[in-house]
């Protein structure tokens, strides 16, 4: 009985692969479909600026995860020239999605955000996307985000300084 069981199925399973073969289906599976990721750009353009010396370090966030001073957990950075009153950076071919924008003025060209010691108040120009101000602390995340849904969202930061 076994052995008759055991035919039975490996007769089934040649004719399936015979009927497979027959209607020209192939035996590779099919790779998923490619799907097309829309991409737009956004252009921030930054005023107030208290003078046009040293850079203006700008950073784009995907989430509240480092956000705004942790450049290493921003999705990308751009470091420009501070040489007009009114700068502007472009962040190109970006997935459409939810994103926040700070920047701060580096006016020695170190680096970094210099803060006043201990208190960690800056002591140079800084801004977020929506031009969200912090309350005993910097921008939140959710009062900065903005949604890139468009070919291009434009963006003016207002740096402040204390």
């Amino acid at each position: 009985m076994k052995k008759a069981f055991i035919l039975l199925f490996l007769l089934m399973a040649f004719s399936v692969r015979g009927f497979a073969e027959e209607s020209g289906a192939d035996a590779t599976p099919v790779p998923a479909a490619v799907v097309a990721v829309q991409t737009g750009s956004i252009k921030v353009q930054f005023s107030k600026l208290r003078n046009t010396t040293g850079q203006l370090v700008v950073a784009l966030y995907t989430s509240k995860d480092g956000f705004p001073v942790k450049l290493a957990k921003a999705a990308q950075k751009k470091i420009v020239q501070a040489n007009d009153q009114k700068c502007e950076v472009v962040f190109d071919a970006i997935a459409y999605g939810t994103y926040a924008v700070s920047v701060f003025h580096d006016e020695n060209s170190n680096g970094k955000l210099d803060t006043v010691f201990l208190i960690g108040i800056p002591k140079e120009g800084v801004g977020c996307s929506n031009n969200a101000k912090g309350h005993f602390g910097p921008p939140s995340f959710a009062d900065s985000k903005f949604i890139l849904d468009q070919s291009e969202v434009d963006l003016n930061i207002e740096l402040h300084y204390l």
